[in-house]
């Protein structure tokens, strides 16, 4: 069970804070609630119940699993899928899994794309883009906590590990 005041990552809206746990009743059944606040959209508020969270939280990144996958962004990422709907699907399923490790080899496989279609003076692919974007927000943001550290600092770091 998590306090009010603790940061966790919450399904798709990535960081949160617990801002409140409180009962609520709908249609004559009352439950507990976490009432999370997503650090990147500080107007929106989330109510979940607490027995139902064990899918949809998970805790922020350890030190030392933060400092792993950053160091995994000096080797390839994961592989490039010419057929975009396919290349789409296989990224929504990494997006979809929650696992850290994969997502950042995902996140790892789109920046080094993106730096590429730069070299060649192509433009990078709108929904690529997108989900790079989303990647590297929640990623970065969650490293940041993990490794006291601003993200703008993390991405510099990133980007120096890819060439």
């Amino acid at each position: 069970m998590y306090n009010v005041g603790d940061v966790v990552i919450y399904s798709s809206h990535g960081l949160c804070s617990i801002e409140d746990i409180c009962e609520q009743t709908f249609n004559d059944i009352t439950k507990s609630y976490y009432v999370l606040q997503p650090l990147n959209e500080p107007q929106l508020t989330i109510r979940t119940p607490i027995d139902n969270s064990k899918k949809q939280l998970r805790d922020i990144i350890k030190e030392e699993e933060a400092l792993s996958i950053l160091h995994s962004f000096t080797s390839p990422g994961v592989e490039w899928i010419e057929q975009n709907t396919h290349r789409m699907r296989f990224h929504l399923e990494i997006i979809k899994s929650g696992n850290r490790q994969k997502q950042a080899k995902l996140l790892n496989t789109l920046l080094r794309k993106r730096l590429e279609y730069k070299t060649n003076e192509k433009k990078f692919p709108n929904q690529e883009e997108k989900i790079l974007q989303s990647l590297q927000d929640t990623i970065f943001s969650e490293f940041s906590i993990a490794l006291n550290k601003p993200s703008d600092e993390i991405y510099e770091y990133v980007l120096t590990q890819l060439h």
